[in-house]
């Protein structure tokens, strides 16, 4: 996963920028760890920025959905089992959603890629409240996910 990549640092603006994107989440050290430790240069104006945070959803999306996948495939209580079911065919929508996201940020259409970014929410959502209770790690990916949605939606709106 495109998180996972070694530290790098953003120059003064660069830094004020992710400061300014993360202050907005409601887990700004997360944020800012993510961004800053997978800057694709030191000096990255907002759109770069909106690139990353795009390409690092969509990433996370994916493993999540593969996790799901995993998961729901070792489950043997019946009940999870068909929650990991709902969750599954929320991400898909999501990683779908996604993949139109970055699609229009490397093209630098930010107004669709905001729309995309938007249409993640309620799939997220739906997933969270099937699963949450019965798998605890989903409440955590699910958590990060609508961390990276609001940065991106906050970055993509001041474009």
């Amino acid at each position: 996963m495109a998180a996972l990549l070694g530290p790098s640092m953003g120059d003064k603006q660069t830094q004020d920028l992710i400061n300014r994107v993360c202050r907005q989440t409601s887990d700004p050290a997360f944020c800012s760890g993510i961004l800053s430790r997978n800057l694709p240069t030191p000096s990255v104006d907002l759109g770069g920025l909106t690139r990353l945070t795009v390409s690092l959803s969509l990433s996370y999306a994916t493993d999540t959905l593969s996790f799901i996948k995993t998961s729901e495939a070792a489950e043997r209580n019946p009940n999870v089992k068909e929650q990991y079911t709902v969750c599954q065919g929320n991400y898909e929508k999501v990683v779908g959603f996604m993949k139109g996201a970055d699609y229009d940020a490397k093209r630098g259409d930010f107004k669709p890629m905001v729309t995309l970014l938007q249409s993640c929410s309620k799939p997220i959502i739906l997933c969270q409240n099937a699963i949450a209770r019965l798998v605890p790690q989903m409440l955590e990916k699910n958590r990060l996910m609508r961390v990276l949605l609001t940065m991106g939606l906050y970055e993509g709106n001041n474009l």
